[in-house]
């Protein structure tokens, strides 16, 4: 059994949803210490090798095959990719609204936008980047709101303390560029 090649191969079939270690774990019974090294591995196996078109990157608790940046000019001329950024201003704001502040209930996102927040709490979950993950034990009890992996893999990051720091006094989050570290970016 060559543990590498099978987790390299669960990495490539686990295409866009990406994999974590407690389901290759499943597969080939080692503890998550010796998966995440093999992992380790061939990530330096693909930077080290030139003439691979591949990278091994994380984000949330998820790992993902992906294309090297230094190829999309070349795979953009055979595959339609697209780059449209379906976040509108308003969905972009509450977004790190419950980003900076999760859980986050629908009236603490409306209160620090000053407006409501409906119809882009609706656009977020069709996007799949929120999840309604309870309720608060508040009067009331409001929904509360989370990012999900999704969200992760869209912004590259691994978790909600990798984020952009910003003034927490401020509501000025225009400034604030969330996608300077996304998942089409190689760490240099």
């Amino acid at each position: 059994m060559n543990v590498k090649s099978i987790i390299e191969s669960i990495l490539y079939v686990s295409g866009n949803d990406g994999i974590d270690v407690n389901d290759i774990k499943k597969v080939v019974n080692l503890p998550a210490d010796e998966i995440r090294k093999v992992i380790k591995e061939i990530q330096e196996t693909y930077k080290s090798n030139p003439d691979s078109g591949f990278t091994i990157k994380a984000y949330g608790a998820h790992f993902y095959l992906l294309t090297k940046t230094e190829n999309k000019e070349f795979i953009s001329k055979l595959i339609d990719v697209r780059l449209k950024n379906p976040l509108t201003p308003a969905v972009m704001e509450t977004l790190a609204i419950i980003a900076y502040n999760s859980p986050c209930t629908g009236v603490k996102i409306d209160e620090i936008r000053g407006t409501s927040s409906d119809g882009a709490l609706k656009r977020l979950e069709s996007l799949g980047l929120i999840v309604n993950s309870g309720r608060a034990e508040t009067p009331g009890r409001p929904y509360l709101y989370e990012v999900t992996q999704k969200f992760f893999n869209l912004f590259g990051i691994k978790s909600l303390n990798d984020l952009p720091k910003i003034n927490q006094d401020s509501s000025d989050l225009e400034n604030v560029d969330f996608f300077n570290a996304n998942r089409f970016e190689e760490d240099k």
